[in-house]
Formats: C-alpha cells, sequence, structure tokens
C-alpha cells in the first residue's frame, strides 16, 4: 500500500466495534501555529561459560602394541632421531608463538588492524587500563562511570503547562504551568598515530608528582583514551566541564609523549553556550598552568621551541580567530576566552568551522608536530550536510577531535529553550538543533497531535560530531544539560551495558540509506515516518488543528473541518496498522535490535494515536455542541483562544473505546518490557503518563505576539 496516497474517505468499524465514523472527509490544512508544550506526567527513570574436562588418561594401545614389537636398527635410530629432541622443538614453536604475539601486541600496524574492528563506541574499560591512569586531580567525579550521561536527580525548573499554547513566526508560546516531572534531558573507530615521535619526543620534560597530574603509559600500537578504553569513545559520562577538562589534559599529556602539540580550542559563540564557556574559564587557566609544568619548551640558537601551543577561536555563522597564532602563554590564552562574541544569527556552522580550522593549522602538522581540536558546543551544528568533508579533513590529517558536547535527542532534532518577553510577559520556545543520534530519523516525528515536543534523550553523542569523534580517535564527552531555560531539564541516564545492543551505526549517510534500502522491513518503516511527518506548507499536512477561536460564530466552521480530518487521519492509521503487522517476521529476523524497538515502538505509537485521533474528534464536537465561555474574557490587551492538548481525559463513549484502548496499553508495555531502561522504553512509558486523550484549554496571548516572536533571540 502507498503510505502516501490519499486515505478513503469514512472510517470503517473494525472487528473490535471501536470505531463509528460515516462523514466523508476531505484533507485539510490544519492551523500554521507551532504547538503547544504539555506538561508530562512523572516517568520511571529507569551465557554461561562452556567448561571442558579431561580425565588426564591417554590411551593408545595400538601405539603401545607397536612399540614392543621389534624393530629394526635403521628403524630405530631413525625413531630416535626424530622422537629424542621431541621438547626441544616444542620450546622452539612455543618461543616462536610468544615473539609472534608480542610483535603483534607491540607494532603499530598491527594494533591498528586490531583496534580497527572494535566497536569501541560502547566497550567498557578493562580494570587493567584504568589501573594505569592516575586521575589528573582530585576533583570527584573524575573516573568514568558505568552511565552514558547525567544526573537525573538534578534540581528542575522553568514553565511547562498544559494549558499553554503557541503562535506563529515559528515559535510556541506556553503557559506558566507547573515543571514537567518527566525525565528532562538537562567515526568506525580509528586508532591515532602513536609511533615516530621523532625530535619532538627529546623536547619535552616530564615533571614528576606535580599536583598529582600524572602521565598514562602508553603503548607504540594503542591510543588509550575514553576513561581508560580505545579512542573513539563517543560515550564518555562526564558529570561537568571540569571532569572534561581533566581527562582531555590527560590526552594532550599521552600526544605529547610522541608528538609536539597544537591545541584549537574551537568554541560555540550560540548565547546558550556562556554557561559552558564560564565554565570552561574557571578551570581552563589550571589545566593550562599544569600541562606547562610538563611540557617545558627546549631552548635553540633562534628561540625556544614550545612543544605544546594554543589557539582559540570561535564560531557561528562565522568563524572567528581570539587568539590566532598559537602560543603558549598562559596569561593571553586565559584572556582570550573573555573576547568570544556571540553570534546572534542562531546559527552554528560547525563542521565547516572543523574543516576552516584545519585547514588554516594544517602547514604545522609535521612528523614532530600534530594538531588536535577541543570543540566546546551544545549543539549538533546546522550544516550537517558538510559532515563527509570535514570528515575527512579530520582523519586525512590525522586530528583527533575531542567534543564537549550534549547527547542527542531521541530519534528528532530540535530542542526548546524558553524565553518570556520582557514587556509582554509571553512565553516563547525558539529551538536548537540537538540531533538525532543517526544518519537519518529512524523514529516517528508525529506525537498524535503535532510534532514531538517530549525531548527524550538518547544516551548517544549527535551522529555528525559522534562520526568525527569515533574516526578521529577522539572523544565526545556527554555533558548532562542543566539549561534553565529548557522545557526538560532533568537528563535520563543511562547505562553503556543496558545500550551497548541498541547502538547506531556511524557510517556515511550514502552507506546508512543503501543499507536501509536492501531491507523491505526498515524501507517500510521509513515510508511510515514519512507518511506522518511534518510538511509546512503542503497539502497534505499531517497535524490537527489545535487552536480555535472563542467566538462560536468563528469556531464552528474551523471545528467541523477539524471534525472531517479526523476522520481521514484515523483511516490513515488503521492501514498502517494493516501494513505494520503484516511485518512481524521481518521484524523477528532483522538482525539489529535498534530496528527491532523502532518497530515495537511504531506499533504501539500507531495504535495509541487511532484513540488520540477518535478523542480528539469527540472534544471538537463537544465543544460545538456546548458552545463554551472561557474563564477569563479577552479585551484589547488580552487574546483568548481554545487550544487543545495531550492529556488522560476520556471523552468518547468508553463503550466504544474501552478494547482499542486496552490494546494500544498492551502494545506500550510490551515496549517497555522488551527494551528496559532505554529511550525506548522510557518514550513508550511517557505515552501511558501523559494520556491517550485529549483536553481543551484556554491560551492567553498579548495581540502583538506574532509581531513580537521576531525579537526572540536565537540561540
Amino acid at each position: 500500500m502507498d503510505l502516501h496516497a490519499p486515505a478513503p474517505s469514512s472510517a470503517s468499524v473494525s472487528s473490535d466495534g471501536m470505531y463509528d465514523l460515516a462523514e466523508t472527509a476531505s484533507p485539510t490544512s490544519p492551523s500554521p501555529v507551532p504547538p503547544a508544550v504539555e506538561a508530562d506526567a512523572p516517568a520511571p527513570a529507569d551465557a554461561p561459560a562452556s567448561e571442558s574436562t579431561t580425565n588426564g588418561k591417554t590411551k593408545a594401545p595400538e601405539k603401545a602394541a607397536e612399540a614392543a614389537k621389534p624393530k629394526s636398527k635403521k628403524k630405530k635410530r631413525r625413531s630416535q632421531r626424530v622422537n629424542a629432541p621431541a621438547w626441544a622443538v616444542s620450546l622452539v614453536v612455543h618461543v616462536f608463538l610468544f615473539v609472534a604475539l608480542a610483535t603483534v601486541t607491540l607494532t603499530s600496524d598491527s594494533g591498528k588492524k586490531l583496534i580497527a574492528n572494535i566497536n569501541s563506541a560502547l566497550v567498557s574499560a578493562p580494570k587493567g587500563d584504568e589501573a594505569n591512569m592516575t586521575p589528573i586531580y582530585a576533583d570527584p567525579g573524575t573516573a568514568r562511570s558505568q552511565e552514558t550521561v547525567g544526573n537525573e536527580n538534578a534540581q528542575q525548573g522553568g514553565a511547562g503547562g498544559e494549558s499553554g499554547g503557541e503562535g506563529t513566526g515559528g515559535f510556541g508560546g506556553i503557559g506558566t504551568g507547573p515543571p514537567s516531572a518527566t525525565p528532562r534531558i538537562g567515526k568506525v573507530g580509528r586508532v591515532a598515530e602513536g609511533g615516530g615521535g621523532g625530535s619532538g619526543v627529546g623536547s619535552l620534560k616530564i615533571a614528576a608528582n606535580v599536583s598529582g597530574l600524572s602521565m598514562m603509559p602508553a603503548s607504540p600500537g594503542l591510543d588509550l583514551g575514553g576513561g581508560g578504553g580505545v579512542v573513539g569513545d563517543v560515550t564518555y559520562e562526564a558529570t561537568d566541564v571540569g571532569a572534561s577538562l581533566d581527562q582531555i589534559a590527560r590526552e594532550i599529556l599521552r600526544h605529547l609523549t610522541n608528538h609536539k602539540l597544537t591545541v584549537v580550542w574551537l568554541f560555540d559563540e550560540s548565547e546558550s553556550m556562556k554557561d559552558d564557556q564560564t565554565a570552561v574559564k574557571q578551570k581552563f587557566d589550571r589545566i593550562v598552568n599544569e600541562l606547562k609544568l610538563h611540557a617545558e619548551g627546549q631552548d635553540t640558537k633562534k628561540k625556544v621551541v614550545e612543544p605544546l601551543t594554543h589557539v582559540i577561536a570561535s564560531f557561528g555563522a562565522d568563524m572567528h580567530y581570539i587568539q590566532e597564532k598559537p602560543t603558549a602563554a598562559i596569561e593571553t590564552i586565559f584572556k582570550a576566552i573573555d573576547k568570544i562574541p556571540v553570534d546572534e544569527s542562531g546559527t552554528e556552522n560547525t563542521l565547516h568551522a572543523i574543516g576552516t580550522v584545519i585547514d588554516k593549522y594544517s602547514g604545522l602538522i609535521s612528523k614532530d608536530r600534530k594538531l588536535l581540536i577541543v570543540l566546546v558546543t551544545d549543539e549538533s551544528g546546522d550544516d550537517g550536510g558538510y559532515v563527509e568533508e570535514a570528515h575527512q579533513a579530520v582523519v586525512g590529517r590525522k586530528v583527533p577531535i575531542y567534543v564537549i558536547g550534549r547527547q542527542s535527542l531521541f530519534g528528532y532534532e530540535n530542542a526548546h529553550l524558553q524565553y518570556i518577553d520582557p514587556i509582554t510577559k509571553d512565553v516563547y520556545w525558539p529551538t536548537i538543533r540537538r540531533g538525532p543520534e543517526t544518519a537519518d530519523v529512524e523514529l516517528m516525528q508525529w506525537d498524535g497531535l503535532h510534532d514531538r515536543w517530549d525531548e527524550q534523550p538518547s544516551g548517544f553523542a549527535p551522529y555528525e560530531l559522534a562520526r568525527l569523534a569515533k574516526d578521529s580517535g577522539g572523544i565526545y564527552f556527554l555533558l548532562p544539560s542543566e539549561e534553565n531555560m529548557r522545557v526538560r531539564q532533568r537528563e535520563k541516564a543511562y547505562k553503556i551495558a543496558d545500550l551497548k545492543e541498541y547502538a547506531p551505526p556511524y557510517t556515511s549517510r550514502i552507506a546508512y540509506v543503501a543499507d536501509r534500502s536492501r531491507s523491505e522491513f526498515r524501507r517500510t518503516l521509513f515510508d511510515v515516518i514519512q507518511a506522518t511527518k511534518w510538511k509546512p506548507g503542503a497539502d497534505d499536512e499531517f497535524y490537527y488543528p489545535r487552536h480555535f477561536p472563542i467566538d462560536p460564530a468563528l469556531m464552528i466552521p474551523l471545528a467541523q473541518k477539524a471534525i472531517l480530518l479526523s476522520t481521514v487521519r484515523l483511516n490513515l492509521l488503521l492501514a498502517i496498522q494493516t501494513k505494520l503487522e503484516k511485518l512481524q517476521k521481518l521484524r523477528d529476523r532483522d538482525p539489529e535490535k535498534r530496528w527491532q524497538a523502532h518497530y515495537d515502538l511504531m506499533l504501539a505509537e500507531v495504535v495509541a494515536y487511532q484513540i488520540k485521533s477518535y478523542e480528539y474528534r469527540a472534544c471538537i464536537e463537544e465543544m460545538i455542541k456546548s458552545r463554551p465561555k472561557p474563564k477569563t474574557m479577552p479585551n484589547q490587551n488580552l487574546i483568548v483562544e481554545w487550544v487543545i492538548d495531550h492529556a488522560p481525559d476520556r471523552v468518547a463513549p468508553k463503550e466504544r473505546t474501552d478494547k482499542k484502548y486496552a490494546e494500544a496499553e498492551k502494545l506500550l508495555k510490551e515496549v517497555i518490557a522488551r527494551h528496559p531502561r532505554t529511550p525506548w522504553a522510557d518514550l513508550a512509558q511517557d505515552e501511558l503518563n501523559r494520556g491517550l486523550g485529549v483536553r481543551r484549554n484556554e491560551w492567553h496571548h498579548n495581540p502583538q505576539y506574532a509581531e513580537r516572536a521576531k525579537l526572540v533571540p536565537k540561540y
């Protein structure tokens, strides 16, 4: 079935007797007003080794009998010549094997081949490696935990109630209801060059036991990072910016054992980054001073050659070099951070910035000096289509990328920040891009009423930056989000062990799409996503109208069109459910648990949204019938509208919906049981907590709401 084809004109009655919709319908374009954010209800956090035995006895009766027979002297000498030095042959063989194993372990080339086959993004650090690393400082939280990110007990804040609504101009307004208690969100690995230190090694002076700072022993064929794991770690949990800087300092020292080093500190200039920049500055001077003590310059006839130098650069829509010339002067570096500008365009060309920096300083790269980039950002960037060019620059020049960033949103792009108009006190929700964690979206972009606002964390880094960090041999540090403007301010922590089977691939987008296209199962899931996706300005706009005038004369015609639209949507959802159910065998055969989880959640949501469609229709019908009056009447300074929000309310007759409710709840609970302690389970629980019904609320805003939306800062 073509999921994009027009749905039947009426909803047929299903076998369970749920639906009784007979009106014909034609698609109508819903309100272009962005959706409000509803306050969600609380969501919970959350082969035995085979053995071989032997009796220790050797039974060889035939050989024993044969040995007892008389043999010729010639044969006996030959037998003695072969059997007598057996221990020596064994010794030679074992020595040869030990030498071969040592060669594989210690040579750089062999090490690269070995590590290249390890998916290092989710490999836990061996205990032996952890023992080799001394914490750089005595600060708490520098040791790696088993959680991918965050503190789920962090303080919540911000506003976001069911009474919220939204305006035009691309920003959604919201009422000042209580904050939600739902958890708030607060490339294939390569081994970096480990050998060939050149003259750079001789120029270093390693100080012993300075302020607890110590070197990690480095093997010629292995680059250790990520808390003792293999480099290319994109799930490194860090409690704060300081903990990330501690580990970066260890990484810098490790690189300095083999090369001189120029570190480019690359900062995102967006307004939302000011807190992170302050946190970096507070600890940056101590980090750099400690590093300075461990890497003293070498006097030459002409000048002092500094083994470790720094550059400070920043970016938004454009690049800015705050400290353009590499320097080891601590005071100069420290002051440069204060000069980072704020980019008001709201554009973060992250990948272009990385490529530009590498191109600018590539002349410094030699066998004796290496370039390293530390990227500090809270977004995934607006130029994701440039990822392959940036990847080529990073891998081709062997520049490791270390990212101090946030975890990606689960299966979609945008997080929302709260902005309160200082004059009108209206609330707006501008977006920042923070996802998805995959090369393309793999989850439905619709939540039954409008586009997704759940901001469910994924437990993984954004795809583009994860690809660069992984393939360059760097690290992506997953920081908890603590922006006080966020819709969701409490990050959900996930254990690496729970997400290991659900890790996304970090191949190129071309390879990703080709792999998806070869699978009928995955291809069909993507078709469902496209069929239910928001298409701005399109005639087949999928979302429901949610805003209605309080004047019955204006409200009723719009409400009647919404009723017809709900019929069309319900028919399409019924068709999608039928198509998905036919894929069950393909679901069971898919080799990746991630895609199995996608199917389970999508099927559950499709059934839940059928109920949502039916409840929406009943709510609109009740509004036409009762012609309600708002509690607060409008005036020249106040606009009042009706808005339809998610809620647990059941308006439709229960005897006609009970069976479908039971089916939806059963499917959502199966997702939680099959994929416990994962984003799929948490999103399914959010659906249950939020409720499968809807509610009519009031939305109050200033008459200049849309016009003043142009003044909202771009983060």
